[in-house]
């Protein structure tokens, strides 16, 4: 007695096509959803490294090379950034929160905070009364920290 020869597949091949067929759509997606991911972490990082600029440029408008005017002087109301939450002289030290310059990019809304930390140096021209120091040179060290 001789099988007739049934066209269709064997249960092996079914399964085999199927495993293939479920690796390739598992890769296909895994590289679209990558770059998904790295779009939107680079999109983070070109918004982060805008602000630290615009932050590092508004910083050196209060750099003078003349301590005695006013927009350099502590407390005086030239020097003081308003994007600086505690309404302190720009360069007085401690730290200063300006995590409302992220307000309008892609950090917004997202827990980001951005604040800079000012310390004086003793660069030879004296440093003046404390505990502001405002005739000392001044290190600005800037962190910002958002979520990937």
């Amino acid at each position: 007695m001789t099988h007739a020869a049934r066209p269709g597949q064997t249960l092996i091949e079914v399964v085999m096509a199927t495993m293939i067929a479920a690796m390739t759509t598992t890769a296909v997606f895994s590289v679209i959803l990558s770059s998904f991911v790295s779009g939107a972490k680079a999109d983070k990082r070109d918004a982060a490294a805008m602000v630290l600029r615009r932050a590092q440029q508004t910083l050196n408008s209060y750099v003078s090379a003349e301590p005695w005017t006013a927009a350099y002087s502590a407390g005086a109301t030239p020097g003081i950034w308003a994007a600086d939450s505690s309404g302190v002289w720009a360069l007085r030290n401690g730290v200063h929160d300006i995590t409302s310059l992220l307000t309008g990019t892609s950090l917004s809304g997202t827990g980001a905070s951005f604040t800079y930390t000012v310390a004086s140096n003793d660069c030879g021209f004296g440093l003046g009364p404390g505990p502001n120091l405002p005739y000392a040179c001044k290190t600005v060290t800037f962190s910002l920290i958002y979520p990937d």
